[in-house]
């Protein structure tokens, strides 16, 4: 079995969150602008 190598795990959550966050907010504003892009397409 491959033992680990990256030192404390601890240090990597921070990192984690962070990188999900760079990640996730752009995208959840990309959606939901194009939701409210597209709900007059649809309404009258």
């Amino acid at each position: 079995m491959p033992e680990q190598t990256s030192g404390q795990p601890g240090n990597q959550v921070p990192r984690l969150v962070v990188t999900w966050l760079v990640v996730t907010v752009p995208l959840a504003y990309g959606l939901f602008e194009t939701i409210r892009g597209v709900i007059p397409l649809f309404t009258s």
